[in-house]
């Protein structure tokens, strides 16, 4: 028996059947304690060990450094003493970086960039309006960077319903000149302008299409617009593309999260197959039946109904 095998034989029908569907687009709705994460760890050592992938030609995107340095170690594990150092898995921002810092070039980026954090996007915004406080501008600065992670632009027809202040679109664009000038790019710029790339040089868009023959992205009910947009770009003709999440527990819409992006997977990417994680492996049977009485609620979401071979538990009680 192989070490993958060993892990195979771990998991239950479902997490299998999401390892080995390797051929056609997937997504694979993971209920709360179903085992994602191992999942696509163990879809990774598959991917190398059986599939005979390269390390490099793997791109796995999370949402927090700490989830993906888990999903590396975690694999680095499972594959033994294999070089793992240029495998990707990363998140959003983390390669949008890379991909900037290589190639970014061709859009007027150079490579020494600096990223600019919220308070650095604020001192900017300020050095534009000195007349104003920055307690004034702080809602602004914020507003501009949810609007780049909703893909707008100073130029948007939309911006005008994103934010209903006749002066926003002037200070947004006195902004985005000024960074442009000063060369450098704030942390929603590490997607939109990595979009940008992809868009206007179709060599290097070419050359990293074929690069990554398989993409995974974890907890894809918290990708916003650009996160949607970026990943589409980065899709070729040969790319495996697998997204996981659950859409029960998309809850960061204040933060730009479009739920949308799972629930039209299946349109956006044609002949997608879908695996549902429905065992739960953390909750007790009460806790659970509380849970899908809240959910049978939401108005968008993909029908699954989780299910455990633990115990009743105790009787849940409402804390007021």
């Amino acid at each position: 028996m192989s070490r993958i095998d060993r892990y195979l034989e771990e998991l239950n029908g479902p997490q299998r059947e999401a390892v080995l569907e390797n051929g056609r687009p997937l997504l694979v709705l993971a209920g709360a304690g179903s085992g994602k994460t191992r999942v696509i760890t163990t879809k990774i050592a598959y991917a190398i060990d059986v599939l005979g992938l390269k390390p490099w030609e793997i791109l796995a995107v999370t949402f927090t450094n700490r989830a993906a340095k888990e999903m590396k170690d975690r694999v680095g594990r499972m594959l033994g003493d294999m070089d793992l150092s240029e495998m990707h898995i990363r998140t959003f921002h983390s390669f949008g970086a890379w991909l900037l810092r290589r190639y970014g070039s061709s859009i007027g980026l150079d490579s020494s960039f600096s990223i600019y954090d919220d308070e650095d996007s604020l001192s900017l915004l300020a050095s534009c309006f000195p007349g104003s406080k920055k307690t004034e501008l702080s809602p602004v600065a914020k507003a501009i960077s949810l609007a780049k992670d909703m893909g707008l632009s100073p130029e948007s027809p939309d911006l005008a319903d994103f934010r209903k202040d006749a002066s926003f679109a002037r200070q947004f664009e006195a902004y985005e000149k000024r960074l442009r000038q000063v060369g450098n790019v704030d942390f929603a710029d590490l997607i939109g302008r990595s979009i940008e790339l992809l868009e206007r040089d179709t060599r290097v868009a070419t050359m990293i299409r074929r690069r990554f023959r398989m993409i995974l992205v974890d907890e894809y009910q918290d990708s916003n617009i650009s996160q949607f947009t970026l990943l589409k770009s980065l899709v070729g003709p040969g790319t495996f593309i697998c997204v996981v999440g659950d859409d029960d527990q998309s809850i960061y819409r204040f933060r730009g999260a479009e739920v949308e992006n799972i629930l039209s997977f299946p349109d956006v990417y044609p002949n997608t197959r879908i695996v549902k994680l429905e065992q739960n492996y953390r909750s007790s049977k009460r806790i659970l039946a509380v849970a899908a009485n809240v959910i049978s609620h939401n108005t968008g979401r993909h029908p699954k109904t989780l299910w455990t071979e633990k115990a009743d538990g105790q009787l849940c009680t409402l804390v007021y």
